[in-house]
């Protein structure tokens, strides 16, 4: 049997430090693509976390951070204009949905690993 490797969890705190400090830190004209990168970011580390350790939930909040990566950058070019509580929703949504799916999928299987 292969041995899983996750991204550390340093990992996800670096990423999620850089999203809130950069974007409270950085003049305003920057902060809409400090958001971007780090959705980026986070969807970056989910797919590479599905591919190295498999876990289910992967499956899920890779694909919904991307997209959140594109609603930022679409209100960072001035696009679009949602307000923050769509983009709050969005994260709720793909976190509950992944992370409840993987539940789902645990009590089936017995193992949180596809």
């Amino acid at each position: 049997m292969s041995k899983r490797r996750e991204i550390p969890f340093w990992g996800w705190l670096a990423v999620i430090a850089y999203m809130v400090l950069v974007d409270n830190l950085m003049p305003s004209e920057y902060e809409g693509w400090t958001l971007v990168a780090g959705w980026f970011a986070a969807s970056t580390m989910c797919f590479v976390n599905y591919n190295s350790c498999g876990r289910y939930h992967c499956k899920i909040t890779g694909p919904g951070f991307l997209g959140l990566g594109m609603l930022a950058l679409l209100e960072t070019v001035g696009i679009v204009s949602a307000p923050a509580w769509v983009t709050f929703t969005a994260l709720i949504a793909v976190l509950a949905v992944g992370f409840g799916l993987e539940s789902i999928y645990r009590s089936k299987e017995g193992t949180c690993y596809c």
